[in-house]
């Protein structure tokens, strides 16, 4: 889950490139994303409505509907806007059994625990029947209110409330050896469905006051979030515990998976109004306080039998009892608070009329506490934990812009951005040995020896630009090449041979790139659009797990994971058929084949005693073709179009992984590769309608 906004009543977003900390702050480290909504009218009436069905190719059909009004209360005083929205996504994904037919030879017996029944690992290589068709579907709800309130000329008064629910009922991984993607079947094994919920609510005032030379802005808002989940760790389990993911017959491993996030934020802004001054600026102070709580509870009551037979040794004898008589690992809670404080000021400075300087800093106090409860036998003793991080991290921001004409500009930025850092809460007592290996040195207080706290990252970025208007406004260009310097990257390591992780300061990296957004009017009915860019990132310092350990986490040199190249070609053609505006459209994406030396798929990062890794698990990830074309016209207040997204039906494995844990001893046939992929080709049609 991630708080992406699925707005459906939408103005305008607004892709500001870069570090944005002075105005943003830590959210803000690569760029910031800005979704504006309309605002409630106070004069006129509007209504936006838009309805699409759809089909997915071998799947499941998607279909939304959506509505927005909004006007006046009374006129130029208070005005309102109100919209709701519902989405679902069909799924592609089926939930099949491969439970084998009774006097099938099963894949292997272990009992070296004779006093339990011997654990049989059955042969999960065919489909049997299919328990749900299309299970990987999810549904949005979206539901936004807005009051508008201007007791005078000068002053508005905004009220608004935004509620959100994303839902899902299974993941899109599919099992490998049960699918075939070019005949457009996908389907997984896993023996419990999977679904989530995962629900916001941001309600907010904001207050603008014009006072003739200067404008005061004050934004409030509080967020509160709900997300829930059940995921399946049957195959995760079994392989854990026994090297085998085909798990045994009538098992599973259920996890429930509660977090709750709580957050209120207040800014206050003054600014320059006067927009004839050669000198604008803004000066604002920001406050936020967030509370999250999170719970973890992983239920196994298959998992003593598995052991005893498959270790040769007592589970309860090795490990101790189940947590409650059923839990392997219950954390509950972790609890975090995050607090900060920052004041900022940027300034705009017209040197000339052609030249103008920008200048900014911000100043950020940042203070983390975090509160750690769990038990289980892979624990250990139960844990207890607290501890709290502080930092004062500074954001400046540098740049110059030089208009060569009324309709040409180059620029030159520098900036710096930071992540806030935080504490790593006490891990499992199993993890010593391994910790004590990577050098770590266990005390009183810290049983395992972790880090206990970890540093903001941050980063320079320098970028050079152009942005051009040409052909008497026929076309624009705009180009930049970059530069970035990444310092004390979060880097998370899971501690040896236990299963659990924490977050360390690793090293530096570097990336440089340069891209290219063009435009083209060609014809009066013709707009042509290109997008085009390469990015070099990689890891400049070698990073360890801790400051004994023989075997790097990351390699000096390794790329960063992502696509090189990036292209975007889109095109528009508008014309009249009989009588009514009519258009038809393209666009495509490509990505490139992402690079081969990432820390996963560099052999110098692996154990040298171990084994080999499976060398089809850890890949790099393929190139992507998306094109998708629509077609449409207008008919009075209506706009109605057909389309087909992803029309080419590219299905590259964008993420292979091997539940089987490689390595493993029994062969490639006891491997379990897993993936995810783009959603099938799409074909349907959109209404919208506008007054």
């Amino acid at each position: 889950f991630n708080t992406y906004p699925l707005v459906f009543d939408l103005e305008r977003v607004e892709v500001l490139r870069g570090p944005q900390g002075t105005l943003f702050g830590s959210s803000s480290l690569g760029g910031t994303i800005r979704y504006i909504t309309p605002s409630p009218g106070l004069t006129d009436y509007s209504v936006y409505a838009r309805s699409e069905m759809g089909f997915i190719d071998h799947g499941d059909s998607i279909y939304e509907a959506g509505a927005a009004v909004g006007g006046p209360i009374i006129e130029n005083k208070l005005g309102f806007r109100l919209s709701a929205f519902y989405r679902r996504d069909g799924g592609y994904i089926d939930r099949v059994n491969t439970d084998p037919d009774p006097g099938e030879t099963p894949f292997f017996v272990t009992d070296l625990d004779p006093s339990t029944p011997p654990t049989v690992f059955p042969t999960r290589r065919e489909t049997k029947y299919v328990v749900e068709e299309n299970a990987n579907y999810f549904e949005r709800e979206v539901i936004r209110g807005a009051l508008l309130f201007a007791p005078t000329d000068d002053l508005e008064i905004l009220a608004s409330l935004y509620y959100q629910q994303f839902s899902h009922n299974g993941t899109n991984e599919y099992w490998e050896h049960l699918s075939d993607p070019d005949g457009g079947l996908y389907a997984s094994s896993n023996p419990m469905r999977q679904p989530g919920k995962d629900r916001f609510l941001l309600p907010a005032l904001t207050i603008t006051w014009d006072a003739g030379p200067v404008r005061l802005f004050s934004s409030t808002s509080y967020f509160d979030r709900h997300q829930w989940a059940l995921n399946d760790y049957t195959t995760f389990e079994s392989s854990l515990w026994a090297n085998y993911w085909e798990y045994p017959v009538g098992m599973f491993a259920l996890t429930q998976q509660i977090n709750d996030h709580e957050g209120f934020t207040q800014e206050i802004r003054l600014e320059s109004a006067d927009a004839d001054s050669r000198l604008q600026w803004v000066l604002g102070v920001f406050y936020q306080e967030t509370d999250q709580t999170s719970i973890q509870k992983v239920q196994n009551t298959f998992l003593p039998n598995l052991f005893g037979d498959s270790i040769g040794v007592p589970f309860e004898l090795a490990m101790g009892p189940l947590a409650d008589g059923r839990y392997t690992f219950n954390q509950d809670p972790i609890v975090s608070e995050d607090e900060q404080l920052a004041g900022f000021l940027q300034v705009d400075f017209d040197v000339t009329e052609q030249l103008t300087l920008t200048a900014g800093v911000r100043v950020t106090d940042t203070e983390f506490y975090s509160e750690a409860d769990y038990y289980g036998p892979v624990v250990g003793p139960p844990v207890h934990d607290s501890g709290s991080a502080e930092e004062t991290p500074v954001s400046p921001k540098i740049s110059l812009s030089y208009k060569m004409t009324e309709t040409n500009l180059i620029y030159a930025t520098a900036a710096k951005g930071f992540r806030v850092g935080g504490y790593n809460p006490q891990i499992g007592l199993p993890c010593t040995p391994g910790m004590v290996n990577f050098g770590y040195t266990p005390t009183p207080d810290n049983p395992t020896g972790r880090p206990i706290t970890f540093d903001s990252d941050s980063l320079w970025s320098y970028e050079i630009g152009t942005k051009q208007t040409l052909l008497d406004a026929r076309a624009k260009v705009n180009t930049s090449v970059y530069y970035i310097e990444w310092d004390d990257i979060q880097t998370g390591v899971i501690a040896p041979r236990c299963g659990f992780g924490f977050t360390i300061n690793g090293g530096r990296a570097e990336i440089k790139g340069f891209d290219l957004e063009a435009s083209w009017l060609a014809t009066d009915q013709l707009r042509l659009g290109i997008a085009f860019g390469y990015n070099d990132a990689e890891y400049t310092d070698t990073v360890y797990g801790g400051p004994a350990a023989v075997v790097s986490q990351i390699d000096a040199g390794d790329s960063i994971p992502g696509p090189p190249w990036k292209l975007n070609l889109n095109g528009q053609y508008n014309f009249v058929v009989l009588e009514r505006e009519s258009f038809v459209r393209f666009d495509y994406e490509y990505q490139s084949e992402g690079p081969e030396d990432t820390p996963a798929l560099n052999l110098a990062n692996r154990n040298p005693v171990l084994p080999p890794p499976d060398p089809y698990t850890f890949i790099p990830s393929p190139d992507t073709h998306m094109l998708s074309v629509r077609a449409g016209t207008r008919i009075g207040n209506f706009n109605i179009s057909i389309f087909a997204k992803n029309l080419l039906n590219d299905n590259p494995n964008l993420g292979r992984g091997d539940e089987a844990f490689s390595p493993v001893p029994y062969g490639p046939d006891a491997h379990n590769y897993t993936g995810y992929t783009i959603t099938p080709r799409t074909i349907g049609a959109m209404v919208v309608y506008h007054y």
